[in-house]
């Protein structure tokens, strides 16, 4: 190999090494500066305004200098934007030529996710949409299921990664567990509910549980049980936006994680359980030592979209 060859390669293999975690913000800037509406740039990518706005800000903090001036709805590009728009261009070119090398055109083999409901469009959507950006040509598998049950499917090797509820119980030596994000408790009641107090609410209405063979559903069970509470229960389920909906529909109250469903669904009041503060675990259970295309990438993505999803306090509104 002449000298020139190889000093290419390692020029391509460095900018490689280098971009790898930028390129979802730098194909946004190349599009927001098309569109000049990161609005626009949103619909196009299929995420949403404040994601784009996040991974320009990101961008930003890391060259150390503003890409875009903000006036109203639309989205000029800087001195300094322009100046690097065509720099751009051709590190995202030198990046497919490179991704190009790495794995062959042919259908590539399927990232299987598994994932529990409450997740799925919270979390796991924005995240394949921005893994989508890096890695466009690999296929994604989704696979939904109870936490227990997609453990079960990851230990047996039909899972790459599962995006679960923490079991309570220790990890098995070949696991390893990806925190993303703490859900404290509420108690959910009908909007036209007037007490406050969840103790007295639960000696007066009908209970819908979230279900106890569930790892989060065990987490209440504890409390309850700990607490000497055995509440009149009508409904039991796992599917947590199934009991938001009942509640809405004013058949009971409930005890559930604090997910983002809860702060949108109407007809509904969140109420604290006072000093008594449990909450449930959620992340990503990958097995070690086995490696799949875009796997890493994925849980990176979903770390960013569980600081991109937290609901606002029920408590202070």
């Amino acid at each position: 190999m002449n000298g020139k060859k190889k000093c290419r390669i390692l020029v391509v293999r460095r900018i490689f090494y280098v971009c790898q975690t930028m390129i979802p913000e730098l194909r946004t800037f190349i599009i927001a500066a098309q569109t000049e509406s990161f609005a626009s740039a949103a619909k196009v990518i299929g995420l949403t305004q404040s994601a784009i706005s996040a991974q320009i800000r990101r961008l930003e903090e890391e060259l150390g200098y503003d890409l875009f001036e903000r006036t109203g709805r639309s989205v000029t590009l800087t001195s300094a934007g322009n100046a690097i728009l065509s720099q751009v261009e051709d590190i995202l070119s030198s990046f497919e030529a490179l991704r190009g090398l790495r794995r062959p055109p042919t259908d590539s083999v399927p990232l299987r996710i598994g994932a529990i409901s409450t997740v799925q469009t919270s979390l796991l959507a924005p995240a394949i949409a921005r893994l989508h950006l890096e890695l466009p040509d690999l296929k994604v598998r989704i696979v939904p299921g109870l936490s227990m049950v997609l453990l079960d499917r990851l230990d047996a090797g039909e899972l790459d990664a599962a995006l679960i509820v923490r079991p309570p119980f220790g990890l098995m030596p070949d696991m390893q567990w990806h925190p993303l994000v703490r859900q404290t408790y509420v108690m959910v009641v009908p909007a036209h509910t007037e007490h406050e107090n969840w103790r007295q609410i639960l000696q007066t209405q009908p209970f819908i549980r979230y279900d106890s063979r569930s790892f989060g559903g065990r987490t209440l069970d504890r409390f309850l049980k700990a607490q000497g509470i055995a509440p009149r229960q009508v409904v039991e389920t796992e599917e947590l936006h199934t009991i938001l909906q009942m509640v809405a529909n004013n058949m009971g109250c409930s005890i559930v994680p604090y997910i983002f469903a809860v702060s949108v669904v109407p007809n509904i009041r969140v109420l604290p359980l006072g000093e008594h503060r449990i909450a449930r675990e959620v992340g990503v259970m990958t097995l070690r030592g086995h490696m799949a295309e875009g796997r890493e990438a994925l849980i990176r993505y979903l770390d960013e979209a569980s600081r991109d999803n937290v609901p606002p306090e029920p408590w202070n509104s």
